[in-house]
């Protein structure tokens, strides 16, 4: 069987073939900047939370230290993105993000941080490690 597009139908079968490679980039972007930045945020929160409790004693502080600590524990819960994008697809996502905690700079001092994601139907968004800003600008889709 041959099949020969020539004319209108080589260009209405190149416009289907732009919209479905569309559709699919928009929808893996769509669910990027929710559900995988939901994971991030979890994974940076929790970081930021052990390293704060790091050393912690609570038997030798005092009331109010320990009021303050909780305080200070209660200020890194909020981990806002002002900026996320992603390169790769599929088992092998690299997502770089621009952190703000309470709406200054992160405790750890990093503002922008790369991490190595996989996305899968049936598990959804996984951070699997941290990695370096030379793997995302390596990754070019």
């Amino acid at each position: 069987m041959k099949i020969e597009l020539k004319g209108w139908k080589a260009i209405a079968a190149l416009a289907v073939i732009a919209v479905v490679l569309v559709a699919t980039f928009r929808a893996e972007r769509s669910t990027l900047e929710t559900e995988a930045a939901d994971e991030l945020k979890l994974w940076i929160r929790s970081e930021y939370l052990a390293r704060g409790m790091h050393g912690i004693d609570p038997g030798q502080m005092s009331e109010e230290e320990l009021q303050a600590k909780g305080e200070e524990l209660l200020s890194l819960n909020e981990v806002q993105f002002t900026s996320i994008s992603a390169r790769g697809r599929g088992d092998d996502i690299v997502v770089k993000v621009e952190i703000r905690v309470s709406g200054s700079e992160p405790p750890d001092g990093k503002p922008v941080r790369y991490f190595r994601m996989s996305h899968s139907t049936v598990t959804g968004w996984r951070v699997r490690r941290e990695t370096t800003a030379l793997s995302y600008y390596l990754k070019l889709f």
